[in-house]
């Protein structure tokens, strides 16, 4: 039950003491207190809504119209839990209507009116005999990505650690093999035509197998070596132009032309400058593997707020549906000789800044990069709410 100290409970008190004017004063004051209530009610981030327990909608404020997908102004003789468009939050909420005697809080991922995670608390209430539920929705989207993004790392960590102690042991004897191979080099010069061809032969398939083998093993320890990140005043738009300069040579030989768009307003701050210019870099050579035909890499920096961001943007053969939730994960690769280090490299160097890194893709058609780093002047602790443009 509420406390009876508000002021509709003191009118009640001296009604019976109370002329006609100062009755109307009273129901005055009484609907500017209401109407400041509900204002303040509107303008929460989190929604709220207060229903019976049959489901008629007592109070809707704005933001539990927008994340639940029901109008603000609620028609009569309609049920909250019937107008929900995610029908698992809308079973959830009709299953805790009757019965209700303590707090129950559940989060949901729900794809309808708009993709997000949202937590939801139902809170029993009781005034004059009659049962009200307050429904509290709070938008945890940023919270649940940044706990994926955690998770990924912490896997990827997990198994950068065990393999890296691997690819030692593997480098050893891959040594003994080389320095072998070399020996039996030798010893086949010495053999008779007839016979050596054959073994030159078969020397030369065992020579290719562990170059290629020696390549992967160094490309992995470069990739799990890494130096203490060394953050100082950069500009961005100067590290990418140097990361396009160095690859122009190549992407030139392959038809490939750069469109490159900077953001002069953009001064420099807080970065890791090898550490993104070898992100850029993998990102370029990726785009390049993808683009067999030639075509145009369009590069363009922005900033909003305290945010930069960077497109990259192929004209490539575009990555599936089924492979894009996978493309950050090591050894995960389409490509006949990758190593599928590169974009797991440039995943862990951008969450190294803090930021995010987004993929948009379309089959036949390309694919975009977003990065987004904070933008940081002072050490400060680097923020997590990111968003594309």
């Amino acid at each position: 039950m509420p406390e009876r100290s508000g002021f509709t409970y003191k009118l009640l008190e001296h009604v019976d003491r109370l002329d006609r004017e100062a009755i109307r004063n009273y129901l005055k004051k009484l609907c500017d207190e209401t109407a400041l209530y509900r204002e303040a009610f509107q303008e929460l981030e989190e929604g709220l809504a207060l229903i019976d327990e049959k489901g008629q909608v007592l109070f809707l404020n704005r933001s539990a119209s927008f994340w639940l997908g029901v109008q603000e102004d609620f028609p009569l003789n309609t049920k909250f839990q019937d107008s929900i468009e995610d029908p698992v939050l809308s079973r959830f909420i009709k299953q805790n209507l009757k019965g209700l005697s303590a707090k129950v809080v559940q989060d949901f991922q729900v794809l309808s009116p708009r993709e997000s995670f949202l937590r939801v608390t139902l809170a029993p209430y009781a005034s004059n005999g009659q049962k009200i539920i307050v429904v509290i929705i709070a938008n945890i989207t940023e919270q649940k990505i940044r706990q994926s993004d955690e998770e990924r790392l912490a896997r990827i960590e997990a198994m950068v650690r065990l393999t890296a102690g691997l690819a030692h042991e593997i480098g050893n004897p891959l040594n003994s093999l080389n320095i072998h191979l070399e020996l039996l080099k030798k010893e086949v010069a010495t053999l008779p035509e007839v016979k050596r061809e054959a073994v030159a032969k078969t020397l030369h398939i065992l020579n290719t197998e562990t170059a290629r083998l020696d390549r992967i093993v160094r490309h992995f320890l470069k990739a799990t070596r890494k130096p203490l990140l060394r953050f100082r005043l950069e500009d961005l738009n100067s590290l990418v132009e140097e990361a396009a300069q160095f690859m122009a040579p190549e992407l030139s030989e392959r038809k490939i032309a750069i469109k490159f768009r900077p953001d002069r307003s953009l001064a420099p701050f807080l970065m890791d400058r090898e550490r993104l210019y070898q992100a850029f870099i993998n990102l370029l050579k990726n785009a390049m593997e993808a683009m067999q035909r030639g075509g145009m890499i369009k590069i363009r920096i922005s900033h909003r707020n305290q945010v930069a961001i960077l497109h990259f943007q192929d004209e490539g053969q575009g990555i599936s549906e089924r492979d894009l939730p996978h493309i950050f994960e090591a050894y995960y690769t389409t490509k006949e000789e990758g190593s599928g280090l590169g974009l797991m490299t440039v995943y862990n160097h951008v969450m190294e800044h803090g930021g995010k890194i987004e993929v948009t893709s379309k089959l036949g058609k390309g694919t975009t990069f977003a990065i987004l780093l904070p933008i940081r002047r002072t050490k400060l602790q680097l923020t997590n709410e990111l968003k594309a443009s």
